[in-house]
């Protein structure tokens, strides 16, 4: 079959014969959207090759109706123009036409049936790029047998800018001329040679997306395919927004992004979040150059977009690293300076209060200086907690006793909260006990006080996964608010009135001990969601 395929495709204008056993050949291996475009590839090249043969003095309609003439002797079906208007200063371009007997006309007498040739099908790989070339526009041709002409073997087609068709419905993918339209451009500004889609888009790890003035996506190379999990038929033909997150796009982003292309300006390394297909958010790098016809005029534009977020990760932990050596040194000195006044302070406090009367005033409000004293007294041992790194201690432990001992005695302050528990009875783990309980302690505390009031139910759940152990605390309140998500974890950040903002921090550090990870996302129940991650080699046993 490569014999056949290297053979015709070597051929300026291979025979209507040689189609047929290249159709028959590529078929053979069962994979149709793959014989379509090598069909439409062998086309475009046969109708660029017709466009360079013409008289470049003439009209254009007067070359294109003379190259369409050439093609009828040679068995390519009998092309009549029914209409043809354009206007080259403006970019507009509108062709209807009918073919009788078209190539994909003897496909379908061949199958017995009318079968759903695609997009990608000779003629209009022809069509399309015999058009592109002599106007020096962006064309398209629609598919050849999607609209009935007249007659049985009579085939209508409209050739438009390839940004007019707008988003197609079904799977049929968008008109696939667009991305050799730009490659061709790119490789007229290198002096004349031609540019390999493969070796140019194919072979890099990058997200390389080519967008038009509509914002619709005309390729999507394999990078992409990689980074955001779509396939070139999901997303090919549709606007660039499907990976945009909401937030994102209501921001206006997109709106800037185009007026700033429509100047001739680009965009270079806007640091923003795109979304995967699974519903992920990820950071990206994304640079958005104009793209140029032969006349000068934008037509769309190239997006470069390299996954950061993992960079971002590494960054955020060396700057968290930073933070805490800074911690560390300030907590130690700490501790000297104010533990001993405030030790002061408190036994001073219970002196004036001890020969004071229960209905006494005044004894209410040294019962608020002592809570007072008590909380910056255990800010102090949080931030001592915090800074001094303590390698766990590991033994076997149940964690469906470890959580249960946690959350009973915080489940009686919030009786009104549903308590859900979804633990293994059998799950045992190799932890540090305090330093677990004490991360379950902070989440499950968190969890509670949101909801309270503000929801219904708290739910914790464990299970083993293919890679690690997941614990997760997940609730029905109000949730983290975005502008805080990015740093939920660093010091001294909170959504509580009267929070140190080291329950988190605190819990993420002891779990990183034990070589896991914090995360937090949205819950399915509209909440929040913490997730820790343990190393399998956690299971007790292993």
């Amino acid at each position: 079959m490569l014999a056949v395929q290297s053979h015709i495709v070597s051929r300026s204008l291979p025979s209507r014969a040689d189609l047929l056993a290249l159709d028959r050949a590529l078929r053979a291996c069962g994979d149709i959207e793959h014989a379509d475009r090598v069909l439409f590839d062998v086309g475009a090249r046969a109708g660029r090759e017709r466009a360079a043969s013409g008289n470049a003095e003439l009209p254009l309609e007067e070359r294109f109706r003379g190259a369409l003439a050439t093609l009828e002797p040679l068995g390519f079906g009998s092309i009549g123009l029914r209409s043809i208007a354009f206007d080259l200063p403006s970019g507009e371009f509108h062709l209807v036409g009918e073919i009788r007997d078209a190539f994909e006309a003897a496909l379908d007498r061949k199958a017995g049936q009318l079968p759903p040739i695609a997009a990608s099908g000779f003629t209009s790989g022809l069509l399309g790029a015999l058009a592109s070339a002599l106007s020096g526009l962006d064309l398209a041709c629609t598919p050849i047998g999607c609209s009935s002409g007249s007659e049985p073997n009579h085939s209508s087609f409209e050739i438009r800018p390839s940004h007019r068709f707008g988003e197609l419905s079904g799977p049929r993918p968008a008109p696939p001329g667009s991305p050799r339209f730009f490659l061709g451009a790119v490789g007229f500004s290198l002096g004349g040679s031609e540019v390999s889609l493969d070796d140019m888009l194919e072979s890099t790890d990058s997200a390389v997306i080519l967008i038009d003035n509509d914002d619709v996506v005309r390729y999507w190379n394999r990078g992409a395919e990689r980074i955001f999990q779509f396939q070139p038929g999901e997303v090919v033909g549709r606007r660039i927004g499907r990976i945009v997150p909401a937030d994102v796009l209501a921001s206006g982003e997109l709106d800037e992004m185009r007026a700033r292309l429509d100047r001739g300006e680009s965009v270079t390394q806007l640091l923003t979040r795109r979304v995967r297909k699974d519903g992920v958010e990820r950071w990206c790098s994304v640079t958005r150059t104009p793209l140029h016809d032969a006349h000068g005029r934008v037509v769309g534009s190239t997006a470069i977009l390299r996954d950061v977020t993992d960079q971002r990760r590494t960054e955020a932990e060396l700057a968290r690293s930073r933070a805490l050596a800074a911690v560390g040194e300030m907590a130690a000195k700490l501790a000297h300076e104010v533990k001993n006044p405030l030790a002061g302070i408190y036994a001073a406090v219970q002196v004036l209060a001890r020969d004071l009367t229960t209905d006494d005033p005044r004894r209410a409000i040294f019962d608020e200086i002592g809570a007072e004293v008590r909380r910056v007294d255990q800010t102090v041992i949080d931030l001592l907690r915090f800074s001094r790194p303590v390698p766990p201690k590991l033994a076997p432990h149940s964690l469906r006793a470890i959580v249960r001992d946690v959350v009973e005695p915080l489940h009686r302050v919030h009786p009104r909260v549903e308590l859900r528990l979804n633990l293994p009875e059998d799950l045992l783990l190799s932890v540090d006990e305090r330093m677990l309980s004490q991360a379950v302690e902070n989440l499950v505390a968190n969890a509670l006080q949101a909801v309270d009031g503000r929801g219904t139910c708290v739910v914790i759940a464990a299970r083993v996964e293919h890679d690690a152990v997941v614990l997760e605390v997940r609730d029905d309140g109000p949730g983290i608010p975005p502008h805080l998500r990015e740093e939920i974890f660093e010091p001294f950040v909170t959504t509580k009135t009267r929070g140190t903002g080291l329950g988190l921090p605190i819990a993420a550090k002891n779990i990183a001990a034990h070589e896991g990870r914090l995360s937090l996302e949205d819950a399915p129940e509209g909440g929040a969601c913490f997730r820790i991650h343990l190393p399998l080699r956690c299971l007790a046993g292993r």
